[in-house]
């Protein structure tokens, strides 16, 4: 099992360090596709996109994130951090770090807050005609467009972190 093996994670806003310490699983987006991030993965610098950022700790617990981009670098031979007993600061390990604009713990959620944007976001969009890919006014999508779509990615991010159920399609 993934946990007989933890590593180091850091999930880390401009604002303050969101989540740090051990972690037997890492699960989120990246520009590539879904990845999970166990002990030994290979050193990688990537984009971290738009997603539930998922980290599972060694004692069970997963702790779920409102990730609004960002990007995501695995080291390995990191020394690694003492334990509650004071052993393992010897050894050399993963540490996968998360650096991201924007991001909350999902315990944290105004779940409410985050529905009334969603609604608010998908009838603006509806407004202003669908997807600012097809808004038929050449090769340049709408501004106004894209603003409200990106509100309502991160209103449908937050209401999944927070495990409630939203009516939008992803």
């Amino acid at each position: 099992m993934a946990d007989d093996n933890p590593f180091q994670i850091e999930l880390v806003t401009p604002e303050r360090i969101l989540l740090t310490g051990s972690a037997s699983e890492v699960i989120l987006r990246t520009g590539e596709g879904d990845v999970t991030f166990l002990a030994g993965h290979t050193p990688l610098v990537g984009t971290v996109e738009p997603g539930v950022v998922r980290v599972a700790r060694p004692e069970g617990e997963v702790v779920k994130v409102a990730v609004h981009g960002g990007f995501v670098q695995v080291e390995q031979g990191v020394p690694a951090e003492p334990d509650a007993a004071g052993e393992g600061a010897g050894s050399s390990g993963t540490r996968v770090t998360v650096l991201a604009g924007v991001a909350e713990l999902a315990d944290e959620i105004d779940t409410e807050r985050a529905r009334v944007a969603l609604e608010g976001a998908e009838s603006r969009v509806a407004e202003l005609g669908g997807s600012a890919r097809s808004s038929g006014e050449g090769d340049e999508p709408d501004a106004e467009l894209v603003e409200v779509e990106s509100a309502l990615r991160r209103a449908q991010v937050r209401l999944e972190a927070s495990e409630a159920t939203a009516t939008a399609g992803a």
